[in-house]
């Protein structure tokens, strides 16, 4: 007799992440915030920061809940007051000998990996979805200093080759160290893929560098009298073509940075769900550039605008796979939650970045 076994599959589905800031909401609490800032000479920028991440948090959704941000003011105040009081350290100490200002540079570069460590749980540990608290691995010293000091120094030796290395451990230490309640997320990243992208925009960069060139030969017949010379005669062409290298210079750093995310977030996962990215790079080039532009002519009133549309970018580009049932994850996780809200109150987690 003929038996037949049925395997049954939990459901798979395809979960977009969800951008609902507009432009016109985010300019209220960033024009109230900028204001505020500049009375209180600063210190209000604390208290900006947590109401802008609070913003943007609650507007990215994924599977129907918000992000949160939990974060107190006075924390990120603390953390900014560790980096001014430090600046003002260096400065006075550079002043009286600008050796010891030397060594106080060393010094600081040997904190700086706990620095990266301590900003990296602070931001996890105060970020939650569905009342799930992140958390980021503490005991990455050792990695960090690989990461950020290290590899960066030896870059220095190689040209730049090492840059697609640096890039591919520096997502990883981002990603591998980090989980969601008690579920660890996990990076399958190639680091093929990296140096592809390194060698496609440094080929967009030389092949541009090569058309320019030969465009001001050509025109000017810079091969019959000098290259110095067109320079001369015609110096508005050298501010043409700066303009230009400027241009592709940043255009290929967009570039690497959207084909290395993609790469990154292709290759994540939490638990039974995973990532994936579709940036194009020459989309967001243009993002960025018409950004920049709009900026410029506003004198700066766009910021909001910019932001807010860079952001409704990238979330339109990243989508969630896995299991449909999602409260089955959340439940699951849900435990570990209470403990790392109550670790959030470590005295030595403090934010270190900018508003």
């Amino acid at each position: 007799m003929n038996s037949t076994i049925s395997v049954t599959r939990e459901p798979s589905s395809r979960m977009p992440i969800e951008f609902t800031g507009r432009g016109g909401e985010y300019f209220r609490i960033w024009i109230v915030n900028l204001v505020l800032t500049i009375l209180t000479l600063g210190i209000y920028s604390a208290w900006a920061k947590v109401r802008t991440k609070r913003y943007f948090y609650r507007n990215t959704i994924v599977g129907g809940s918000p992000f949160e941000y939990h974060a107190r003011p006075i924390q990120i105040l603390k953390g900014r007051a560790i980096v001014v009081g430090a600046y003002l350290a260096y400065g006075l100490v550079n002043m009286v000998s600008p050796i010891l200002g030397g060594i106080l540079i060393l010094v600081f570069l040997g904190f700086l990996p706990w620095l990266v460590v301590r900003a990296s749980v602070f931001n996890a540990r105060n970020s939650s979805w569905r009342d799930i608290r992140f958390n980021f691995n503490s005991n990455t010293k050792a990695e960090a200093a690989k990461v950020f000091l290290l590899f960066p120094f030896l870059s220095i030796f190689t040209l730049g080759l090492l840059t697609p290395y640096i890039t591919y451990r520096g997502w990883r230490f981002a990603i591998a160290n980090a989980r969601l309640g008690t579920t660890l997320f996990e990076i399958h990243a190639k680091l093929g893929k990296y140096y592809a992208a390194f060698f496609m925009t440094l080929l967009m960069v030389v092949g541009v560098s090569v058309l320019i060139g030969f465009f001001v030969i050509n025109w000017f017949g810079a091969d019959t009298f000098g290259i110095g010379l067109v320079v001369a005669l015609y110096p508005e062409m050298l501010i043409v073509a700066a303009t230009a290298y400027i241009v592709v210079i940043t255009g290929s750093v967009i570039a690497y940075g959207a084909l290395t995310r993609n790469a990154s977030l292709n290759a994540t996962q939490v638990g039974p769900y995973q990532f994936g990215s579709t940036l194009h790079a020459g989309v967001l080039c243009w993002i960025a550039f018409s950004n920049l532009l709009a900026i410029v002519l506003s004198v700066g009133l766009l910021m909001p605008w910019a932001k807010v549309r860079i952001s409704r970018y990238l979330a339109t580009n990243l989508v969630m796979h896995g299991p449909s049932d999602l409260d089955t994850f959340v439940q699951g996780n849900r435990p570990e939650s209470r403990a790392l809200g109550e670790e959030a109150s470590d005295f030595f987690d403090v934010d270190i970045g900018g508003v």
